[in-house]
């Protein structure tokens, strides 16, 4: 039976029906989310690591119960990654990136979709923070290079992050939390 272990990377499918997560599965592929599992905390509650539109925090993960996800589990220890994570989640500028879709994720998904256009893409970290860049951005300070850095992390890209190793897919639900 498959168990969450702490430090595991959550990857979201899209299961939308709707015009926009039509869009958004032709875009990005089928993932829409992504989250690192960092463990329990007050007794038995089970904590993950993201940034939704709050910023990075840290929050119970029982909100995401039900879920369809890809768990993706790394080949290294998670201690300093998670201890990062916090650290992020702490820090009251670690603000949700809602231009970041239009400054780097849409030119990064119309030069994938569209080689021909001459699009420049440049992109550049800054403390404002999607899903993806906060989750890549825990293993970056701590010297992993879990993706590469010089173009935004998608959620679909930890799937097919080569030092992370598919472990479940499946529904989140509370059999599978420690």
């Amino acid at each position: 039976m498959f168990t969450l272990e702490f430090g595991d990377i959550l990857v979201y499918v899209d299961e939308g029906t709707g015009f926009t997560s039509s869009i958004s599965r032709w875009a990005i592929g089928r993932y829409n989310h992504v989250s690192m599992y960092i463990g329990e905390a007050f007794g038995d509650i089970p904590f993950i690591y993201e940034s939704n539109g709050r910023g990075a925090s840290i929050v119970s993960l029982q909100h995401q119960t039900g879920r369809l996800v890809t768990v993706m589990r790394p080949q290294m220890l998670m201690e300093n990654v998670v201890n990062k994570a916090i650290t992020i989640a702490s820090d009251p500028q670690s603000y949700y990136d809602y231009l970041s879709y239009v400054t780097n994720c849409l030119p990064r998904v119309l030069m994938e979709k569209l080689p021909w256009l001459p699009l420049p893409l440049k992109y550049q970290r800054d403390i404002f923070l999607i899903c993806s860049e906060a989750v890549a951005e825990a293993f970056w300070r701590v010297g992993i290079d879990i993706l590469p850095k010089d173009i935004i992390p998608l959620p679909g890209d930890f799937v097919k992050a080569l030092m992370l190793d598919p472990v479940y897919e499946g529904r989140l639900l509370e059999d599978i939390l420690p």
